[in-house]
């Protein structure tokens, strides 16, 4: 009697914990997808001890661009059809990888090159309220909401920037870290139709490869000056974490979670980045954060809140809808 009270229990708890553990599975899928996002930050500046920032981004996108076209190949292999996309599209193509992988990539990495994970995440964060300044400018309505945020938000940027300043540390960094910002907020808007006519594999595959000529012209010379044979395994276990995990792994999660709690509330936690990777930095490259410092990164992350209340109208919608940047 005992014996079948254990069997037929056992199951009714697993059976229990596995239905608790469905009902966050999409929160844990985001958390997981935070840490991933927040440690790409940590990791490539690790990397730049072996590896020039130019050098790193060429093998990377060398690396990216195969697998994205492994994966393309995959998918067609699946659903059929054919490998090709519009020549009416080529334009578009070209515009969303020149910003979204050459541009961004550029201030990426030679941004963080010159600046802390923290202050790097921190900024490229910023590009929702780039995304409301680029519409704008093409003469969308602005609502009283998205200007407020928008203000909180530069307010925020220039103290963060100017406590740096004058505690001595190297803006430069920073501003390629916004701007590397500004192209991403430009892929967002190119890419929309793309991603609205083209299955993810095809355009993601496309729009890394038009990315990826310029960028590896521009890095090439760096590449072949970098000495490989001195990059250890764990630079190289870098390389391939930066190209596997936080685009691909991290993006299926990513969709995912959408699928079952919706834009707005899974892209609320993308705000966790930033404080993810500066507990990150602080661990890992000693970063000390100062009280002006810590002002004017709560600032910025008090403007991106305010664009995420409740009540978006479409535009702020679309806004938030481009405001991840993968690194």
């Amino acid at each position: 009697m005992s014996g079948r009270g254990v069997a037929t229990g056992r199951p009714a708890g697993l059976g229990a914990a596995a239905g608790a553990l469905a009902a966050v599975g999409p929160e844990l899928a985001q958390l997981c997808v935070v840490l991933l996002w927040a440690s790409t930050f940590v990791v490539t500046k690790g990397a730049f001890a072996e590896v020039t920032p130019l050098a790193f981004a060429f093998v990377r996108f060398v690396l990216m661009t195969a697998l994205s076209f492994a994966v393309l190949a995959v998918a067609v292999g699946r659903r059929g059809g054919g490998w090709g996309v519009r020549r009416a599209d080529l334009p578009r193509f070209a515009l969303a990888g020149l910003t979204g992988y050459t541009l961004y990539q550029l201030g990426f990495v030679l941004g963080l090159d010159r600046t802390s994970p923290f202050s790097s995440s921190l900024l490229i964060a910023m590009v929702p309220l780039f995304t409301v300044i680029i519409l704008a400018l093409g003469g969308e309505r602005t609502p009283g909401r998205a200007l407020l945020g928008l203000g909180i938000a530069i307010v925020g940027a220039v103290v963060f920037l100017a406590e740096k300043g004058a505690a001595g540390g190297v803006v430069v960094g920073d501003l390629l870290s916004l701007g590397a910002a500004v192209a991403f907020a430009f892929y967002g808007i190119v890419n929309r139709p793309l991603a609205r006519d083209y299955p993810p594999e095809t355009y993601t595959a496309y729009t890394v490869l038009a990315g990826s000529v310029p960028l590896l012209a521009v890095s090439a010379p760096a590449a072949i000056a970098q000495d490989w044979g001195a990059v250890s395994g764990w630079g190289w276990l870098a390389i391939v974490y930066m190209t596997v995990l936080p685009v691909y792994v991290a993006y299926m999660l990513w969709n995912w979670a959408i699928a079952r709690r919706g834009v707005a509330a899974a892209t609320s936690f993308s705000l966790l980045v930033p404080v993810v990777s500066g507990a990150l930095s602080a661990l890992f490259f000693a970063e000390r954060f100062g009280p002006l410092k810590l002002l004017g990164a709560a600032l910025v992350l008090a403007g991106l809140i305010v664009i995420r209340l409740p009540g978006r109208d479409r535009r702020a919608a679309r806004a938030e809808a481009g405001d991840t940047a993968a690194a």
